[in-house]
């Protein structure tokens, strides 16, 4: 999808690099979480937080490579992306979570856990909205409208489209398109930011994109259901 636009609006590697990670990535949990928590039910955020680890390893192999190759700072190697993915804040909670339950008897923390939880999607909702920048969106508004077209229907339609030809019903089926359906992820603005591949471009895209996903999510809800 970024190749074919860049064949309509050429435009430099660096930004290019952002787009990438602006249509490849969605936005799983922050956002996801706690829309799938009110249009489905909290007990499927389980099939959601699957999703949103695939997102995560996405992001911080496919997507780190990506942001390196752009932005042309250093040579890409082995080294580099293992480097880099070691160091990566996610990876390091991922594999705490995974490793810890092994060592330790976290159940006694479980109840605290399970309302600590509870607080993340308002308050990282919240904290989306605070950073949210809208200025100079006029001149980039065919870049934006091609990401959120992309992002918000074509990329949800296109997993729909599979999961119709392999036969696929049911909950998981519609909680993954809804998935699909989220905005651009936020951490892509991050990591946009760290190897300068345009991150205003890449705000402005997630910005306007969440407020547009509450109402293309409540379509997408519709026809799942």
């Amino acid at each position: 999808m970024v190749k074919l636009f860049i064949k309509t609006k050429p435009v430099d590697k660096l930004t290019e690099g952002g787009l990438k990670l602006s249509f490849g990535l969605a936005n799983t949990s922050f956002v996801g979480f706690p829309l799938i928590a009110a249009y489905f039910g909290e007990q499927y955020i389980s099939i959601a937080i699957i999703c949103d680890q695939i997102t995560f390893l996405i992001l911080s192999t496919a997507g780190v490579v990506t942001a390196i190759n752009a932005s042309q700072r250093q040579a890409l190697s082995v080294g580099v992306v293992l480097k880099r993915v070691l160091r990566f804040p996610p990876f390091l909670g991922c594999m705490a979570a995974l490793i810890i339950p092994h060592l330790i008897d976290i159940k006694p923390a479980a109840l605290f856990v399970d309302k600590l939880a509870a607080t993340v999607g308002p308050l990282a909702l919240f904290s989306i909205g605070l950073q949210l920048q809208f200025k100079g969106w006029r001149a980039e508004l065919k870049t934006i409208s091609a990401a959120l077209l992309y992002k918000l229907i074509l990329a949800p339609a296109l997993v729909l489209l599979i999961f119709f030809s392999l036969g696929y019903k049911g909950i998981i089926p519609q909680i993954s398109i809804f998935e699909a359906a989220m905005p651009t992820l936020l951490t892509s603005a991050v990591v946009a930011d760290e190897y300068g591949l345009n991150p205003k471009l890449s705000n402005l895209i997630i910005g306007i994109g969440i407020i547009l996903s509450l109402l293309t999510t409540a379509g997408w809800w519709l026809i799942l259901r």
